[in-house]
C-alpha cells in the first residue's frame, strides 16, 4: 500500500520533488540577480529625477492604478544605490535559501516594486517573471540545496518530506500550459498562417539582434518558415507534454527541450527582455524524479556515496522520518484560493480566444487585486499576426554653438545622426530602450520627463557649449520589405513634440 501511495504521489499533477523546487530556486534567484545587475547599469536614465521617468512624474500620471513601489518614494542617485545594494541582500538569500520563505517573499515584493517603478518599460517578461515568483512562493523552495535545508540536517532534524504535494504545484505548472496555450491559439493571422512570422519579427529593426539581422541577410525565406512553424507547434505541444499523464518522464523531458529551443530561438532571433530566460527558469519545475535519481548514481558511482553534492540529492523513502509539515499552509491555503480566483478571472477576461459570453465583469476589488500582484494574463505574443511595420524616434536638438545632434540615440542606439528621417537596419536598441521609444510618443504625459532630461544634456557632458537650446522630436515609421523586395517602404516622419528654451 505504502509504495502505490508513494507511486501515486510521485506522479500526481499536485506533486514535485524537493530538488526540483532547490533547482527552482536557485534559477529565479539567479535570474532576480541579473535583471537587477541589467537595470543597475541604466540608474541615472530610468531610476531618479534627473532621468527621462522622474518620480513625481510617475505618481501624477500612473501608467495603471493600484500600483505601488516603494522606488516611488527614493529620489537622489544615491538612494536608489542603497535600495538596489538592499534588493541585492534580498535576492542573494533566497538564491541560497537562507530563510527561504521571508526572502521569497520579499524578493517578489522587490520585484514587483521595480516593474511598478517603471511601468511605462514593461513586458511580457516582466509579467511572467513575476507569476513565477508569486506562484512558487507557495511551495517550499528551499527543501533542498539551501542553507535552511543544511541547517535542518546539522541540527539533526529530517528532511521534508519528498515529493511534496500542494494544490500550488498544480496552479503553478498550469500557469506554465495556459501561457503557451493562449499565445498559441491567438497566433491565427496570415503571417503564422504562411509561414512568414520570424521573417517579419527579424525585420524589426528595434528589436533584431546582431543574430537576427544576419539571418534575414543571409537565410533563404524557407529557413524562417520552417522558425514560424516550429514556434507554432511547440506552443502547441506544450501544454500536453506538460500535463501528459501519460509517458512520463519522457513528456516532461520533452517539454524541457521543447522550452529551451523555442526561447533560446526568441532570443537569438530577437530583443524581447528577460521572457525567454525567464521562461527557461519557469521550466525547471518539471524536472522529474527520475531526472534526479539518475545524476544522484552517476554522482555516487563517482564520488561515493559520502559525498556531500550526494547527500545533498537524496531524499527520505516513503519510511523515512520526515519534518512535519509547516503550519504556514494552513495560512497561506486563503490566500492562494483568492489569488487564483483573480487570476481566473484575468484569463477569462483579457484573451480574445475567451468566448465572450464567460467574460463576465470584474468588481473594482478584483480589479485593485490584478495590479497589485500584477496577474494580468493576456499571453498573446505577436499575435494574431507578427508585427509588419516599425517605429522609431529621432531627436533633433539644436546646441547653443549651432551643432544638431541626438541626445537620445547617443545613449539607445548604434545610430545617433539627427538628420535621418528613416529607420537604419539594426538598431541595436536594449530592450529598455526597445519600449520606451515604442511607447513615449503615446504617453503625452511623459513627455515633459523627456523634454527635462534632454534640456539637461550639458550638465551631463560637463560642457556649457552642448547647452540645448531647442529640439524636434520625429516620430518615424516604416513597412519592412516584404519577402523578395530590398527596401521599406511607405516611410513616415513627423514631428511629434517640439521645444524651445
Amino acid at each position: 500500500m505504502a509504495r502505490v501511495t508513494a507511486r501515486f504521489l510521485r506522479d500526481s499533477l499536485f506533486s514535485i520533488d524537493t530538488r526540483t523546487l532547490g533547482l527552482t530556486r536557485i534559477a529565479i534567484g539567479l535570474m532576480l540577480l541579473f535583471d537587477l545587475a541589467k537595470r543597475s547599469t541604466e540608474i541615472s536614465l530610468w531610476f531618479v529625477d534627473s532621468g527621462l521617468i522622474p518620480n513625481e512624474m510617475i505618481l501624477a500620471h500612473p501608467i495603471r492604478p493600484y500600483g505601488y513601489s516603494f522606488f516611488n518614494y527614493v529620489d537622489s542617485e544615491a538612494g536608489v544605490i542603497a535600495a538596489f545594494v538592499a534588493v541585492a541582500i534580498v535576492y542573494l538569500c533566497f538564491l541560497v535559501g537562507f530563510w527561504t520563505r521571508l526572502f521569497h517573499v520579499l524578493s517578489f515584493a522587490c520585484l514587483i516594486s521595480l516593474h511598478i517603478r517603471n511601468d511605462l518599460l514593461a513586458n511580457g517578461g516582466d509579467y511572467v517573471f513575476g507569476d513565477l515568483v508569486l506562484w512558487t512562493a507557495f511551495l517550499p523552495l528551499g527543501a533542498s540545496f539551501s542553507v535552511d535545508a543544511w541547517r535542518r540536517r546539522r541540527s539533526g532534524k529530517p528532511p521534508l518530506a519528498s515529493p511534496h504535494v500542494s494544490v500550488a504545484v498544480f496552479v503553478a505548472l498550469f500557469q506554465l500550459a495556459i501561457i503557451y496555450f493562449f499565445n498559441a491559439v491567438h497566433k491565427g493571422g496570415e503571417t503564422w498562417r504562411d509561414g512568414t512570422a520570424v521573417y517579419w519579427l527579424a525585420q524589426q529593426e528595434r528589436i533584431v539582434t546582431f543574430a537576427g539581422y544576419w539571418m534575414r541577410e543571409n537565410l533563404p525565406l524557407w529557413v524562417f518558415q520552417f522558425l514560424t512553424y516550429f514556434t507554432l507547434v511547440i506552443e502547441y505541444l506544450l501544454p500536453f507534454l506538460i500535463f501528459s499523464p501519460w509517458g512520463r518522464p519522457w513528456t516532461r523531458r520533452a517539454a524541457i527541450v521543447g522550452v529551451l529551443a523555442l526561447h533560446l530561438g526568441i532570443a537569438l532571433v530577437s530583443n524581447v527582455g528577460l521572457f525567454s530566460f525567464v521562461m527557461i527558469a519557469y521550466s525547471t519545475l518539471l524536472v522529474s524524479p527520475e531526472d534526479w535519481e539518475w545524476l544522484r548514481a552517476r554522482l555516487a558511482a563517482r564520488r561515493g556515496q559520502d559525498a556531500p553534492i550526494v547527500k545533498a540529492m537524496t531524499v527520505p523513502s516513503p519510511n523515512d522520518p520526515v519534518t512535519p509539515r509547516s503550519p504556514w499552509r494552513w495560512a497561506a491555503a486563503p490566500l492562494l484560493a483568492f489569488l487564483v480566483v483573480v487570476a481566473t478571472s484575468q484569463v477569462l477576461v483579457e484573451n480574445p480566444a475567451i468566448t465572450r459570453f464567460v467574460k463576465v465583469p470584474q468588481p473594482e476589488w478584483m480589479r485593485a487585486s490584478v495590479m497589485i500582484f500584477r496577474l494580468n494574463q493576456g499571453w498573446k505574443m505577436f499575435a494574431a499576426n507578427a508585427p509588419r511595420d516599425d517605429a522609431w524616434v529621432v531627436i533633433d536638438a539644436v546646441t547653443e554653438d549651432g551643432r544638431h545632434i541626438d541626445p537620445m540615440n547617443e545613449l539607445a542606439s548604434r545610430h545617433s545622426d539627427p538628420t535621418l528621417r528613416e529607420i537604419p537596419p539594426y538598431l541595436g536598441h536594449n530592450y529598455y530602450w526597445c519600449d520606451y521609444i515604442v511607447r513615449i510618443k503615446g504617453f503625452r504625459a511623459y513627455h515633459r520627463g523627456l523634454t527635462d532630461w534632454l534640456f539637461r544634456y550639458h550638465k551631463r557632458t560637463g560642457n556649457d557649449e552642448d547647452r540645448i537650446v531647442s529640439f524636434k522630436a520625429y516620430w518615424i515609421t516604416h513597412i519592412p520589405p516584404a519577402p523578395g523586395e530590398e527596401e521599406p517602404h511607405a516611410v513616415k516622419s513627423r514631428v511629434f513634440m517640439r521645444k524651445s528654451r
